[in-house]
Parts: C-alpha cells; sequence; structure tokens
C-alpha cells in the first residue's frame, strides 16, 4: 500500500464541524485519565487555575493542562487503555476525552500547545483530534508522534493512519506507517515522506519513560 494519500474537499470540509461539536452535560471535572508513569517535574493545571504537582496515581480529569518541565516526562493511562505520553517541555490541554466503551465509541480533542506526545489508542475511536498553531491531526486507533513549534507541527505514524489537515483547510494527506509530514503556518502539509532512522529514533526517544 503507498504511504500517500491525498484526502478530499469533502472531508477536509467536514473536519471543523467533528473538531467544534459539542457534547452537552459533559463536565470538565470528570476523570479521564490517571497518571502511570512520569520524571521529572510535571504540573497539572486545572479549569479553576489550580495546579498540583503530579505524581504515580495522580488523577487527570478533562479541561486539565499538563506542563512539563525541561527535565519532566509523564505518561498517562486512560479508563480504556488509551495512553498519552508527553515529552519534555511540552503543555497540552485535555479539552476533550469521552473513552470508548461497551455501547458507543469514543470521542477526544487535545490542544497541543507545544512540545510533542506519542499517543497509543488501542480501540477504535469514533473521533480523536489533536490540534497545534498550524494543523489538525485525526484518527481512530493508531500509535503516532506529533509535534507542534511555532512555525511547524510534525507528525509520524508508528502504527495505523493519521489524517492531517492544515488550520486553513487548503490540504491534507493521509499518512501510513513509517511516514510523516510537516505542516507550516499558512500552508497545507508537505507531502509524505518515509523518515529517517535518525529522526524516527529522536522522536521516540523525547517521548519515552524508563
Amino acid at each position: 500500500m503507498s504511504g500517500i494519500c491525498r484526502i478530499g474537499r469533502r472531508a477536509l470540509l467536514a473536519a471543523p464541524l467533528l473538531l467544534l461539536a459539542a457534547r452537552p452535560g459533559l463536565s470538565a471535572s470528570r476523570t479521564v485519565g490517571r497518571v502511570a508513569r512520569l520524571v521529572g517535574r510535571v504540573t497539572i493545571i486545572a479549569a479553576n487555575g489550580a495546579t498540583t504537582e503530579a505524581r504515580p496515581g495522580t488523577p487527570v480529569h478533562e479541561g486539565d493542562r499538563v506542563a512539563t518541565g525541561p527535565d519532566g516526562r509523564v505518561e498517562i493511562l486512560a479508563d480504556n487503555g488509551s495512553t498519552l505520553a508527553i515529552g519534555e517541555g511540552t503543555t497540552v490541554r485535555l479539552s476533550r476525552l469521552l473513552s470508548p466503551h461497551r455501547v458507543g465509541g469514543g470521542h477526544g480533542l487535545l490542544d497541543l500547545v507545544e512540545g510533542i506526545l506519542r499517543i497509543g489508542l488501542p480501540r477504535a475511536w469514533d473521533r480523536f483530534e489533536v490540534t497545534t498553531g498550524t494543523a489538525i491531526a485525526s484518527v481512530r486507533s493508531t500509535d503516532w508522534v506529533i509535534e507542534a513549534k511555532p512555525d511547524d507541527t510534525a507528525v509520524f505514524v508508528v502504527d495505523g493512519r493519521v489524517q492531517v489537515v492544515n488550520r486553513g483547510q487548503t490540504g491534507g494527506v493521509l499518512l501510513y506507517p513509517g511516514f510523516g509530514t510537516d505542516v507550516r503556518p499558512d500552508s497545507p502539509p508537505t507531502t509524505p515522506k518515509r523518515w529517517g532512522q535518525a529522526r524516527v529514533d529522536s522522536a521516540l526517544a523525547r517521548t519515552r519513560l524508563p
């Protein structure tokens, strides 16, 4: 199977509707997972501004922001077995996390302000999206890495498939395992290409916990 697939305009137009859809009745205080492992300093900032220094077992709630220091990394385990590995110098908001369950699929939305994440989704979600300043990446079930910088978003797929569009929705790509793309301001995603081993190793190492 080819590693490159351009996305049609209909799919691009549908993305913001799914991205912005609200689910009535969800509370920002709902527990969505717990800290499984961490190293260094990791802070959890609640929607009301209260801060907590993370420890193994610390609960994480919908609406929380998780911020890691320059030496901090943390793995969050959701109640359905999905994992979020947050690298050093990263800030991410858990805007919406309704995990898949026996009677339906889940809906997830993360806002990656800066830094790097590795996301493992063992069960299919109806929709799981990560937004950055330049891109929207969406999946159902996969293992992938996304990094946000002020002038670039990089996405790489370890396993599964990831759809990536730019914030202006002028272009999109579908990534397969071993392929990545970069999304710069006011530009569509670059043509997917197979990442070199050095770049892959660097991205995975920065999201790995002991």
